[in-house]
């Protein structure tokens, strides 16, 4: 395709990187989940800006697992700064 430039596009996030402006962060779970081969977890998560300061982010993590070793359905709320 003539008039189209193509280039490598790469982005460091490590911890020595240079700073960017995206987030990273790491959500731990309320309940220690026991699961075995072949049973699933269900779940979903919604994210959406803080209603009272937009540049917060509101994030909202449904699950469940109905297993062998392990019963569990819980709703967890985060906010991300």
């Amino acid at each position: 395709m003539r008039g189209f430039l193509h280039h490598m596009i790469r982005q460091e996030n490590g911890p020595r990187s240079r700073a960017t402006h995206w987030k990273q962060t790491v959500l731990y779970l309320e309940d220690v989940l026991t699961i075995c081969e072949g049973e699933t977890i269900i779940g979903s998560m919604t994210v959406a800006p803080n209603k009272k300061n937009p540049r917060d982010v509101d994030i909202m993590v449904k699950y469940s697992l109905s297993g062998r070793r392990c019963v569990v359905s819980r709703v967890q709320f985060y906010k991300m700064r």
